[in-house]
Parts: C-alpha cells; structure tokens; sequence
C-alpha cells in the first residue's frame, strides 16, 4: 500500500511539474506557495486522515495561489506597458474580495527598468507588497 502511495505521488508530481513549464513566474511562485502553505494546513486541520487533508490544502492552495501569482504579473505587464495603475478584482466562492493592484512607480537609477508597486489586498486590507522590476523594451 504504501508503495502505491510514493508511485501515485510521484505521478502527480510530474504532471503538476510538466504543467508549470508554460507558465509565468509569478503563477509558478504562487501556486508553490500556495500548495505548500495549503498542504501543511489541510493536514494539521483534517486530524483524521492528516493524508487526504494534505492533498486537497495543496491542491487547493495550488489553485488559489497560482491565481494571485497570475493576477499580479497580468496587473504588472499591464502597468508597465501602459504607464498607469492597473487593478483586477476577484470574488472567492467564501465571499472573499481579492485584488491585485499595480501602480507605476518609477525607474531604476540606470533607466533600464520600470518599477511597479504591486499590492494584493483581501477584503479591504493589503496582505502583500512588493516593488517589481519589468525590462523597458
């Protein structure tokens, strides 16, 4: 049985693996986190079968983080490219109100850079904050 368990896992490893390649950085950082962070909890909340609870947290923190992660580098380009703020909004199915926004923030000293402020805000309060460096063209 447990043999079955490390084959199975290492299959869907793979494929999560293999599905990774087409995406974009920030997706890949945040569905990593998020899978982590979701499988830890998931296994510390589901007492019973601490397995079963591991793999829906991850799978599920996958999802929700790969999201953000996307939402952030979309909200990123979108700034950059245009030069002004950029926001994308999201309704969890728990009600929860997610947003991503990214705001023009200058240059890097050699001007070979755009920096962008990005924000992540979950009902109405800023959970992240970073400043972001995208390659002027």
């Amino acid at each position: 049985m447990r043999g079955n368990m490390v084959v199975v896992g290492i299959v869907v490893a793979a494929v999560f693996i293999s599905g990774c390649a087409t995406m974009s950085p920030g997706t890949k950082t945040g569905a990593g986190v998020g899978g982590v962070l979701g499988g830890v909890t998931g296994a510390l909340i589901d007492k019973d079968n601490p397995w079963r609870g591991g793999i829906i947290g991850a799978a599920a923190g996958a999802i929700i983080g790969g999201t953000i992660g996307s939402m952030t580098d979309r909200a990123t380009d979108e700034a950059a490219e245009k030069g002004q703020a950029t926001e994308y909004t999201r309704t969890t199915a728990d009600g929860s109100v997610e947003t991503v926004r990214a705001t023009p923030y200058g240059y890097t000293a050699d001007g070979n850079y755009k920096l962008i402020k990005t924000q992540v805000v979950r009902n109405g309060v800023v959970v992240s904050e970073e400043v972001r460096r995208v390659p002027i063209n």
